[in-house]
């Protein structure tokens, strides 16, 4: 399989970087990784566009909100950067990100190439987010079909780093999945 890999908005881009340069240049970035990182020694790669759907959500139903990419210092991953669309539609720099999502995006995005190479045809590389379950994958979408190799930390019972395909790791994320709350329903804690 191909792998293919859009490019962002040279917007998106900037407003990364930006980001990045700034808080970097005002010693906001305070992790034990990023600390000996001058500003101009941290590196956007590897960008994706990041979607989102409900835990019991169809791969149709997903969402674009973002662009994400890896913040490396030399071959490290450190960090994500992530740009979302204000009101106006432009891109702006939205977070900075150096929890345990960086380790495991990058290490996705490895099993994923690898993945990808023993499949024919073409995949487009994404993300998935599905926020309620705290689930992150990289998701090579293809017209013969979807797989999903979910980033680490993942949920319990789902393989960080193992290709699944589509279906079958929505179908376990759709087993997270709180009931939903009615307004009569006094679970609530109101």
């Amino acid at each position: 399989m191909t792998l293919q890999s859009p490019q962002p908005p040279d917007e998106s881009r900037e407003a990364a970087e930006a980001g990045l340069q700034l808080l970097a240049g005002l010693g906001r970035v305070r992790t034990a990784t990023l600390l000996p990182a001058a500003p101009d020694d941290l590196r956007l790669v590897d960008p994706v566009q990041m979607y989102t759907v409900a835990p019991t959500g169809a791969l149709t139903d997903a969402r674009p909100v973002s662009w994400r990419y890896l913040v490396r210092h030399g071959d490290e991953p450190v960090a994500l950067a992530e740009t979302v669309r204000d009101a106006s539609g432009a891109h702006v720099f939205g977070q900075l990100n150096y929890g345990p999502f960086v380790a495991g995006t990058a290490a996705a995005l490895a099993a994923a190439g690898d993945a990808g190479g023993e499949r024919p045809g073409d995949a487009e590389v994404r993300l998935l987010h599905v926020p309620a379950v705290h689930l992150i994958a990289v998701w090579l979408h293809a017209d013969s079909a979807d797989t999903l190799v979910p980033a680490a930390p993942a949920p319990s019972g789902i393989e960080a780093g193992r290709p699944y395909p589509a279906a079958q790791l929505l179908s376990l994320v759709a087993e997270f999945t709180p009931p939903t709350l009615t307004a009569d329903d006094d679970r609530g804690g109101g």
